[in-house]
């Protein structure tokens, strides 16, 4: 992965890596930008300045956060979109890969990863049998490409009444796969396919206990 002006990533550019993701450094104007969101608590200082925690972070230190599950990773989101990154500004970096919008809607924290070291998941495979999640990974790299080649077949479909076909994905692979509409059913598909955009519904996972603000590009509270 290189940046706006073709200067690869080099170990310096790094803040921390495992074997799942690798985060750069936020001032370094490289790799992809990838955000999560999060809950303020009303009674705490913002999370902004405080930092963001895993489940299970939380669970040893004794804070209740409303879940039944707890889970060892903050969940970043995967881009929507695989395109050319503009690096003129944060924010046209993050319009790239999410699209307009994606700025205060919402708390939100943005942190910028390598995707050549970062792997990918699919987020509905967790839901319903996450024994299974290692099946889907990739790196981001593989991805974006993924769900560029899926753009293109999803444009072949427009107008699904007309092409009888609906778009369907496999959590496993990521692909889309184009099934006649006839006689199929959404919530008939039989697992792994799934009708939910895989670009919008996969994520990234970051097992650093606490995520401090040292981390963040940009903090949306």
């Amino acid at each position: 992965m290189i940046d706006g002006s073709g200067e690869p990533i080099v170990e310096s550019d790094i803040i921390y890596q495992d074997d799942l993701v690798c985060i750069l450094k936020p001032e370094v104007k490289k790799g992809i930008i990838v955000w999560t969101h999060f809950k303020q608590p009303a009674e705490m200082d913002s999370l902004c300045k405080l930092g963001l925690k895993t489940g299970k972070q939380l669970q040893s230190e004794g804070i209740y956060f409303g879940r039944s599950k707890i889970h060892p990773y903050i969940f970043f989101r995967a881009p929507y979109y695989s395109k050319d990154i503009d690096y003129t500004s944060v924010e046209t970096e993050i319009i790239s890969s999410y699209g307009e919008n994606q700025i205060g809607t919402e708390p939100r924290v943005f942190i910028r990863v390598d995707p050549d070291r970062t792997f990918v998941f699919s987020s509905e495979i967790r839901i319903i049998n996450p024994n299974d999640i290692k099946k889907s990974k990739k790196s981001m790299s593989n991805y974006l490409k993924i769900i560029n080649e899926n753009a293109k077949i999803y444009e072949t479909l427009i107008p699904l009444t007309k092409t009888q076909k609906q778009p369907v994905y496999n959590l496993f692979s990521s692909k889309i796969i184009p099934l006649s509409y006839h006689g199929i059913y959404y919530n008939k598909l039989e697992y792994p396919l799934n009708n939910y955009p895989i670009e919008r519904n996969s994520e990234i996972l970051v097992s650093i206990p606490h995520l401090t603000p040292n981390y963040f590009v940009l903090c949306m509270p």
